[in-house]
């Protein structure tokens, strides 16, 4: 093998364990569950997406939040590395609740 090709192989060596790959979970109210395996610096639309694709005969884009740690809102352009998430962390959907907030014994 030629050096040149040896070294490549050090390089992609070097950077898959600074940048290693985990498996994150989304999990809604209805008990459905969706795993996805990405790069901690990978955007979380990754997730996102691939829990819609699962759920795509019930939940629409845009039809819900999702949270980490019931605290922390997720937006698609964050990353895992951002956030500190870790390999097996579960991510919640909740979808949006329309009312509430009236007046009540009037």
């Amino acid at each position: 093998m030629s050096p040149r090709r040896q070294e490549n192989r050090r390089q992609v060596s070097v950077k898959a364990e600074l940048d290693p790959l985990i498996t994150l979970k989304v999990l809604d109210q209805e008990g459905r569950r969706a795993f996805h395996t990405m790069r901690m610096s990978d955007k979380l639309q990754g997730v996102m997406d691939a829990y819609y694709k699962k759920t795509a005969s019930d939940v629409t884009y845009g039809t819900g939040t999702f949270m980490f740690d019931g605290s922390v809102r997720l937006r698609g352009c964050n990353t895992p590395a951002e956030l500190d998430l870790n390999d097996g962390d579960e991510i919640e959907f909740f979808p949006v609740m329309i009312g509430g907030g009236g007046r009540v014994g009037v």
